[in-house]
């Protein structure tokens, strides 16, 4: 296959001071829990429709198309890293280290080479554990309606690259405030769970599973078959921790919290903290000779405890 040149967004992500894992669980402990902490990244990198382009060591290297989609893989990489892999209990504690770069790349036998590789490494390399560090090409490459958050770092020099690097933080929590919170506080917001009750069924939007859909057809994770129901009427989307009602309806969705006033909204969204309910396509004040309980979730805002 020839060589090709193409634009993409690379992604480096490392597993911080991996040397304590080893010396923690010995050799074969530890390299069975960094290859499952690894397949867990490159899930996440084909769920935004990347591509791995390989593991190396600690650290998978994977490219996207999208500078969007690059950057909401990197946030959702950390939120699965912070809330803790499954049956991992036994694990000390797991932190990585993500830098993101745009940039061309020689693309040859399923390999990436170029100056732009070079940058995402030394990028990588400044991220501290926690932290998504990205450049400057990469922040110009974001969409219009990006609604990421982002605060100026540094410039920095590296090894055989010409001229300095500006540097950039993705806020990784998507509270619309500046502030600077411990790794304490950041864990009970990232590892928030919401809690969905509908005809004596539980769903849970954590950061494993961080979307549901609700509508009329079959597809959908809720299903409410009213003729006021649309066939995908909305969504319920775990933002890092921020849980957001997407209303996608032609009728509108009502929210109703235990301790404010309720809410409607009609193609647009609205978050939700707390505890309430939350009803699909009609007033609840207008009666309706179905049983009113089937189009009505219950919902539980809680943050877990992490030590």
């Amino acid at each position: 296959m020839a060589k090709k040149i193409k634009p993409v967004s690379i992604l480096f992500a490392d597993i911080s001071k991996s040397s304590t894992i080893y010396e923690t669980m010995g050799d074969q402990a530890a390299q069975e829990a960094i290859e499952k902490i690894l397949n867990l990244l490159s899930d996440v990198t084909h769920q935004f429709t990347g591509d791995v382009i390989k593991t190396v060591g600690d650290a998978v290297i994977c490219i996207f198309d999208s500078t969007d989609n690059a950057i909401c893989a990197a946030k959702s990489m950390q939120q699965k890293i912070i809330c803790g892999l499954p049956d991992a209990s036994h694990l000390p504690p797991i932190n990585i280290h993500i830098g993101i770069h745009n940039g061309p790349v020689v693309i040859d036998k399923g390999d990436i080479f170029g100056d732009a590789v070079n940058i995402t490494a030394r990028v990588a390399d400044y991220a501290n554990p926690r932290q998504i560090v990205a450049t400057r090409a990469v922040i110009e490459s974001l969409s219009e309606n990006s609604n990421h958050q982002k605060k100026y770092l540094s410039k920095i020099t590296g090894k055989n690259i010409s001229g300095k690097i500006e540097l950039f933080e993705i806020i990784l929590e998507d509270l619309e405030m500046t502030m600077i919170i411990d790794s304490q506080k950041l864990s009970e917001i990232l590892c928030s769970k919401l809690y969905l009750k509908k005809d004596g069924q539980e769903l849970i939007i954590d950061a494993q599973k961080p979307m549901i859909s609700i509508g009329r057809d079959d597809y959908n994770d809720i299903v409410i078959h009213y003729s006021w129901i649309s066939r995908t009427h909305a969504y319920i989307e775990n933002r890092n921790g921020i849980f957001m009602v997407k209303d996608k309806s032609s009728n509108g969705t009502y929210i109703h919290p235990v301790d404010s006033e309720p809410v409607f909204i009609k193609k647009g969204e609205h978050p939700i903290t707390g505890q309430g309910s939350i009803v699909f396509g009609r007033d609840t004040s207008k009666p309706q000779s179905d049983n009113d309980a089937s189009d009505t979730i219950e919902y539980h805002v809680k943050k877990e405890q992490f030590v």
